[in-house]
């Protein structure tokens, strides 16, 4: 009797078939199974993620209210009353107040001029032209073949060590002139020329600015002034002696509100987050991704708490709710900037103290930021053994692979000993049944 090689030939059974959806419905739940806590363990992931984006852009805008240089809460504005006069900024060293200005001139940068050529090609001749502004100077070459006026220009814009010198040509009725202008102003950086090939005369001399705060000059190189009252930089437009304007330094109250509205904006987006990740829908049944995450829970307790909190020893105000800030049901933050106006009008500094003092909400709830962000913190922790379970769904899916191959393996030798044995029989059959006619007919 011939041996049976393929399934199903011996007895007529779809082997392959049958083999199939029995491997398949093996597979079946246990494979749902690891995809559905894979997808769930990788949907806490990007959730944490996401929560620790929102928290780090709430630190950031805690950080702001201290701010740096002149920014921050309780940043000072400069208003000039006649800004075609001038204007003026504030660093973090101002002090509010008001001053007289008197702008009695402006600062102008040096300017000669080289004696008539005929035109830009002429010939200027061979030799070393020496340009000097304040204390440092360079050299330019000229020689045959490179020698005319357009030459001269063209080498003292293009030197490498040029010291801060613009050269042009100008045109006028009587020829070409080479003019030469210091790119700085002030008597510092006043311009000269040193060579036998022309002479040079001054068309602009060099000039400082100088004005008048509160019966006190000041000079400056540049028609920028910061050097004379500490904090304060001047932006000089236009000079007019006998004129006397007042600067006005004061708290930008509109800057500080923003800042604060930015904060609690970030803070309301930092809630808002957790409450729709750990919400759960009765209507539904769908909870969500966070709903029991400790992290997630701890991070909303502590903020909650900081937040409602006082800031003792701090003087007229000690709650952020004296300021106008109030937490609504959900958690979220509402502002009134009225009440911070009042109160910044009325104690600056317990305000400044009540956000950035050593026990400030602003400086607690970056210490707690830093805390709940760090590589150690609880929210690092969370991620990491999330991403440890993956790696065990992993290992879970290859043993199942390995087991579902080993029941293929040996749920087709079984329909396949199965198939020989029905093919095996259905011969005997048939020779018993050719027999048992032959002795009928016999």
């Amino acid at each position: 009797m011939s041996t049976i090689s393929s399934p199903g030939i011996g007895s007529g059974l779809d082997v392959n078939s049958i083999v199939t959806q029995l491997v398949a419905a093996e597979r079946s739940a246990p494979d749902r199974r690891l995809a559905t806590a894979q997808q769930r363990a990788q949907t806490q992931i990007s959730a944490l993620g996401n929560l620790r984006s929102v928290l780090s852009n709430l630190q950031t805008a805690a950080n702001a209210l201290s701010g740096s240089g002149n920014t921050g809460l309780g940043a000072l504005s400069a208003v000039s009353s006649n800004t075609e006069l001038y204007t003026a900024t504030t660093t973090s060293k101002a002090v509010a107040g008001n001053y007289n200005v008197e702008v009695l001139a402006l600062a102008a940068a040096s300017k000669r001029s080289s004696t008539v050529f005929a035109s830009s090609s002429a010939v200027v001749g061979n030799g070393d032209v020496t340009l000097t502004t304040g204390t440092g100077s360079f050299t330019v070459n000229l020689a045959d073949g490179a020698n005319t006026l357009a030459d001269l220009r063209d080498k003292i814009n293009a030197a490498t060590d040029n010291t801060g010198v613009g050269a042009a040509i100008i045109n006028d009725t009587n020829g070409a002139r080479l003019l030469l202008t210091s790119r700085s102003t002030g008597l510092a950086n006043a311009l000269s020329v040193s060579t036998t090939l022309f002479t040079t005369s001054e068309v602009q001399p060099a000039a400082d600015a100088q004005i008048n705060v509160d019966g006190f000059t000041i000079t400056s190189s540049s028609n920028q002034v910061s050097s004379g009252v500490d904090g304060i930089t001047f932006n000089l437009n236009k000079a007019e002696p006998g004129t006397v304007t007042q600067l006005n330094v004061s708290v930008d109250n509109t800057a500080s509100a923003g800042i604060v509205q930015s904060f609690v904006n970030s803070y309301n987006n930092v809630v808002r987050y957790i409450n729709s990740q750990t919400a759960y829908n009765t209507t539904t049944r769908q909870a969500g991704t966070l709903l029991g995450d400790a992290a997630t829970r701890a991070a909303s307790q502590q903020l909650r708490s900081l937040i409602g909190g006082s800031v003792s020893d701090n003087g007229t105000y000690t709650t952020l709710s004296q300021l106008g800030i109030t937490t609504s049901l959900d958690g979220t933050l509402q502002f009134d900037s009225s009440q911070l106006t009042t109160a910044l009008n009325t104690d600056f500094v317990s305000v400044q103290r009540l956000f950035n003092g050593d026990n400030g909400i602003a400086t607690r709830l970056s210490a707690l930021a830093d805390t709940l962000l760090s590589d150690d913190g609880l929210i690092s922790a969370e991620t990491g053994g999330l991403n440890a379970r993956i790696t065990d769904i992993g290992k879970s899916q290859d043993a199942l692979d390995r087991r579902i191959t080993s029941f293929e393996a040996r749920t087709r030798a079984q329909f396949t000993a199965l198939d020989t044995l029905l093919g095996q029989l259905s011969s005997t059959s048939t020779f018993l049944t050719q027999e048992l006619a032959r002795l009928a007919n016999s």
